[in-house]
């Protein structure tokens, strides 16, 4: 996990843009650049000389926002920071995630090619016995054919697990950033287990640790700096300026100008009304977002939950009861089928069975993995130690 973490491109750039956003605040904490001009007053069109002009103006001017107004838009920035950071901590858990899905969609696509062989090894030996059977006479030639075509219904079944084991390598490799037809190595055998805590001890973590809950408070809170935001706009701005005159023809003077909004203007208070009324919305919509995403956490807390316990009495069910049955119920008609008392047909089907339930046992495992997976990431935290109870693995 602490490869996709560290090299996954997605989780680089937003690294990358939060490293960006971090310098936002500060640039609302700092003033407009002021504005320097010069005007030359009254130059007569009869002359190209400049000093037969009636004076020189040199301004300074510095626009100055209201009380208080480059804090609260810091706030709002420093609210944007945040939620970038969250986005990381979301995104993070949402790709470690993947990282598990794709790793136990590899290691069943690997094992039912595995089961699938031994499979092949099997029929092969059930072939040779209807082989010997059909040259004594003792079976028609349909149950040879029959034995051929299961053992080419096999070969079309590895090439399709085949097919999906690539496709899980190259998921995985590209999560690790990767090349996709990088060769992935041994995979190491999940195993059962068993949840300890109650659906609602996980429902309860998840809400206060899911980075998507605490993104929704985020959006609370920014929406409420927003809205602080549009209240200080009824406090006035103002504009310094001041000046040097040159007059060729009279003394030199200064000029000193002060200007100052009228936000409160008959005419103008009708905008900051419509921002402000704006701005008390968008804080119960990041509200009832918040509610939507806390019902959304609690239910997909429950949902993972059930498919993970359920794909734990599985998995236990088919160890302990089913696969045994099937491997017995197959050596007793592989038994019978050599002493006439069962047809081939028979056979086969029983052999199918077990195939079934042996590719059944691993991709409960598969299912268990998937769902601790999403899990995790519902409750925005690894599973502690205490939380799960291995099961000893089948031999």
């Amino acid at each position: 996990m602490g490869e996709a973490l560290e090299r996954n491109p997605t989780l680089i750039t937003l690294r990358r843009e939060y490293d960006a956003l971090r310098h936002r605040p500060a640039q609302e904490r700092f003033l407009d650049a002021p504005m320097l001009e010069t005007t030359i007053w009254q130059w007569p069109i009869t002359t190209l000389n400049p000093w037969n002009t009636n004076m020189y103006m040199l301004m300074f001017t510095q626009d100055i926002p209201g009380s208080g107004k480059r804090g609260l838009r810091a706030a709002v920035a420093e609210k944007d920071v945040d939620l970038a950071l969250n986005t990381i901590a979301a995104k993070a858990r949402e790709i470690v995630g993947e990282v598990k899905r794709s790793y136990a969609e590899l290691f069943v696509a690997r094992k039912a090619i595995d089961i699938h062989l031994a499979t092949v090894d099997l029929l092969r030996q059930f072939a040779d016995i209807s082989e010997a059977k059909y040259r004594a006479g003792r079976i028609s030639q349909h149950d040879v054919l029959k034995a051929v075509l299961e053992l080419s219904t096999l070969h079309e079944d590895i090439v399709m697990l085949e097919q999906q084991r690539e496709i899980a390598g190259a998921r995985l490799n590209t999560l690790l950033d990767r090349p996709a037809d990088a060769p992935i190595g041994p995979l190491v055998e999940p195993h059962e287990q068993v949840l300890l805590p109650a659906v609602a001890e996980l429902q309860r973590l998840a809400l206060e640790h899911q980075p998507e809950l605490q993104a929704a408070d985020l959006e609370i809170e920014r929406a409420e700096a927003e809205l602080a935001v549009a209240k200080s706009e009824y406090k006035p701005d103002y504009s310094v300026q001041g000046g040097y005159l040159v007059m060729p023809r009279q003394t030199d003077a200064l000029l000193m100008r002060l200007a100052i909004t009228w936000p409160r203007a008959p005419w103008a208070r009708g905008k900051l009304d419509a921002e402000v009324a704006e701005a008390g919305a968008r804080i119960a919509a990041a509200r009832a977002r918040r509610r939507a995403m806390e019902n959304a956490i609690r239910y997909a807390v429950q949902e993972a939950y059930v498919r993970a316990t359920t794909a734990a009495h599985r998995a236990a069910l088919l160890r302990t009861s089913i696969v045994p049955q099937s491997e017995q119920t197959l050596e007793v008609s592989r038994a019978a089928y050599q002493t006439d008392r069962v047809d081939f047909l028979a056979l086969l089907d029983n052999q199918r069975v077990l195939l079934d339930k042996e590719l059944d046992y691993y991709r409960a495992l598969s299912d268990l993995e998937q769902a601790l997976a999403d899990l995790e990431r519902a409750v925005g935290a690894e599973m502690s130690p205490t939380m799960i109870a291995a099961v000893p693995q089948a031999q």
